[in-house]
C-alpha cells in the first residue's frame, strides 16, 4: 500500500493547507492521518492517484515522500500486535511507522512501514498481509 507522507509545521491552516492543495488538482483523498509533536506534523494520505498528489504537493512547497507500506491483518486480541512487532525485533527490523486502520470482526488491520519491506513482508504470516 503506497502511502503519501507529508512533513508539516505544526500549526493551525496546515491540514487546511494540504487539503486544499489536493482538492484544487481534483484528487480525492482516501484515508488521511495526522500527528504533531512538538513543532512537527506528519500527514499521511492515499489517494487514486499518488504519484500526482506527490506532485501537486511538492509544488505547493511541502515536503513530501511516498512509502510503501505493508498491510496486515491480526486477529483483534490482546497480545496480537506485541506478537508481530516481537517478531520484527528478534528479525532486527525496524518498524518505523504503525497505525491500526481498523477493527471489524474480530480482526484488526495494521498499516506499518519498516526499514526493510522485504523482511518485514517474509516474516508476517502470508494469509495476514491484505
Amino acid at each position: 500500500m503506497e502511502r503519501v507522507i507529508v512533513m508539516v509545521k505544526n500549526q493551525v491552516g496546515v491540514i487546511a493547507d494540504v487539503t486544499s492543495a489536493l482538492a484544487g488538482a481534483g484528487i480525492n483523498i482516501l484515508t488521511i492521518n495526522t500527528e504533531g509533536t512538538g513543532d512537527t506534523g506528519i500527514v499521511i494520505i492515499t489517494t487514486a492517484d499518488n504519484d500526482r498528489a506527490l506532485d501537486v504537493l511538492t509544488t505547493a512547497g511541502f515536503k513530501v515522500v511516498i512509502d510503501d507500506a505493508l498491510v496486515i491483518r491480526l486477529r483483534d486480541e490482546p497480545g496480537a500486535l506485541a506478537k508481530i512487532a516481537e517478531k520484527f525485533k528478534r528479525a532486527g527490523v525496524n518498524i518505523q511507522s504503525l497505525h491500526i486502520l481498523d477493527r471489524r470482526a474480530g480482526h484488526t488491520t495494521v498499516v506499518l512501514s519498516a526499514d526493510d519491506r522485504a523482511k518485514a513482508e517474509a516474516l508476517a504470516d502470508s494469509e495476514s498481509i491484505v
